[in-house]
């Protein structure tokens, strides 16, 4: 498990539900080797267009909503990577909430609000009239998912 890291896969997809129902996450997840390539060039990509967040983030020209930042925990008990919401920046430090119950690691809790260090950050996404923008995580993961949920998903993205 020490090896594995715990990538939401329709997460994306319960932010959108939660969004419009105010239910809480509980999505099921795909375990990716911590060396996958793919998976470490999606994060890659992900953390050099953060700015890109950070400009919609602070500026909201178009409406932007729902961003949220995904961060990577590590514990004695292994890896996981979770989505946060509720994001903000205080005193220096970027602050986030747990948005998906723990899996592997015990360190946090859901609904738990935590400093995000930005070099464990791994994932963003957000919001633009209904279509998502970022989740580069996600979009590698949609080759998984039967091709009908994969249409659908990729529908709900800003660029398939």
């Amino acid at each position: 498990m020490r090896y594995l890291a715990k990538i939401t896969l329709l997460l994306l997809l319960g932010l959108w539900l939660t969004q419009i129902t105010g239910c809480s996450k509980r999505d099921p997840v795909t375990l990716v080797a911590g060396d996958d390539p793919d998976m470490q060039a999606a994060i890659a990509k992900s953390r050099s267009t953060l700015p890109e967040f950070w400009a919609a983030f602070t500026e909201r020209k178009h409406g932007e909503n729902g961003f949220e930042l995904k961060v990577k925990i590590t514990d004695p008990q292994g890896t996981e990577h979770f989505w946060t919401s509720d994001i903000a920046r205080e005193n220096g430090r970027i602050m986030g909430t747990i948005n998906n119950r723990p899996e592997i690691v015990r360190t946090v809790k859901f609904g738990q609000r935590i400093p995000l260090p930005e070099d464990d950050l791994t994932d963003w996404m957000y919001l633009q009239e209904g279509k998502i923008h970022g989740s580069e995580t996600m979009r590698l993961l949609l080759k998984t998912l039967p091709p009908e949920e994969a249409k659908k998903l990729r529908a709900m993205l800003a660029n398939p």
